[in-house]
């Protein structure tokens, strides 16, 4: 049998990337297609050297630009980046044109929609500014209702708090070191549980719905290994590092202006409150009983926050981000 012709979009980013890896190790069973922004970066390279057929494109291309880069494909990973833009209509043009592509494709057998929840349904309509939440739900529902066929064989994974945030955007996801003591500031009660996964172990779930196909057909995964709160997460790099730590428990007002002081337009600081609001308010949506919890998927371990701490230096990271604020105060004094 050939192998099945797999494209991903967004090869050379976390969620492509380990999707890619991990298909990789079956050259057998699949041939992969990356698209990328920019062929000359050297991730791009890296995987075209490695036997990826890398082709460059544009998600705002449209429609028509994306049917001739997934022409002959069998499974398309489908994923937009709000924040590339910062505008859900952008990232639901974008979307829609994946989706319609996908659709007039007729070799597909399995369309993946890198998705969140409806963040108003989530919130009972008491959240209405989730817009990098909204947008891909509304392409969700958009292939629910305009491409029916497509949905009759798509999954949709919902991605939650990434462990490796804490590496990426450490000075947002790690406590500050101050005074010899690492303080964590957040608009969370110490008990409010988040989702959270180690967005390297995408490869595996995609790799697993992928072989039992039709199984997961329209369904959507809540992709998370643990449901920890940031004051546990906390204690638990504390005594993994054997430093002392201190959460501290925000008004969502105070934690909006941190994040519009560190750069963010007001609109995202907004954006990015209420969604850690609706944890707080209605606790870890993701463990409703409509969601396929990853955890009980047959064959697929994810890897604790435990076990992240001890392969990841965190220390280093928060030693960088120590000094990048001692050198702004300094630069802010002279």
């Amino acid at each position: 049998m050939a192998p099945q012709l797999v494209v991903v979009i967004g090869a050379t980013g976390a969620q492509g990337g380990s999707i890619v890896a991990e298909l990789l190790k079956s050259p057998e069973k699949y041939k992969i297609r990356g698209l990328t922004r920019d062929l000359s970066k050297p991730a791009a390279k890296a995987l075209a050297a490695q036997g990826v057929d890398m082709q460059q494109a544009s998600l705002s291309g449209g429609r028509d630009t994306l049917i001739k880069v997934f022409a002959g494909a069998n499974i398309i990973f489908g994923m937009t980046d709000f924040w590339s833009s910062g505008s859900g209509a952008v990232e639901v043009a974008q979307g829609i044109a994946i989706a319609d592509a996908s659709a007039a494709t007729p070799t597909l057998s399995h369309f993946i929609w890198s998705a969140l929840p409806d963040p108003v349904k989530m919130s009972q309509g008491k959240y209405l500014n989730v817009h990098h939440w909204k947008s891909k739900s509304d392409v969700m529902e958009y292939i629910k209702s305009r491409q029916p066929s497509l949905w009759k064989k798509t999954t949709t994974i919902l991605f939650p708090n990434y462990f490796e945030n804490c590496l990426t955007i450490p000075e947002k996801y790690l406590p500050n070191n101050i005074s010899g003591v690492y303080i964590l500031r957040f608009p969370h009660s110490p008990d409010t549980p988040m989702p959270n996964v180690s967005i390297s172990d995408t490869g595996k779930v995609i790799r697993t719905v992928v072989e039992n196909g039709k199984k997961y057909f329209e369904s959507s995964i809540a992709f998370y290994s643990q449901s920890l709160s940031e004051s546990e997460k906390l204690t638990a790099l504390g005594n993994a590092l054997n430093i002392p730590t201190q959460y501290q428990q925000i008004t969502s007002e105070e934690f909006q202006q941190e994040l519009i002081e560190s750069g963010m337009t007001s609109e995202l600081a907004l954006d990015f409150t209420e969604q850690l609001l609706i944890f707080e308010d209605f606790g870890n949506v993701y463990a409703q009983h409509g969601f396929i919890q990853a955890n009980d998927i047959p064959g697929v371990s994810l890897k604790t926050w435990r076990e992240f701490i001890q392969e990841a230096d965190l220390m280093a990271a928060m030693q960088k981000v120590s000094t990048e604020r001692s050198g702004a105060i300094l630069h802010s004094s002279a």
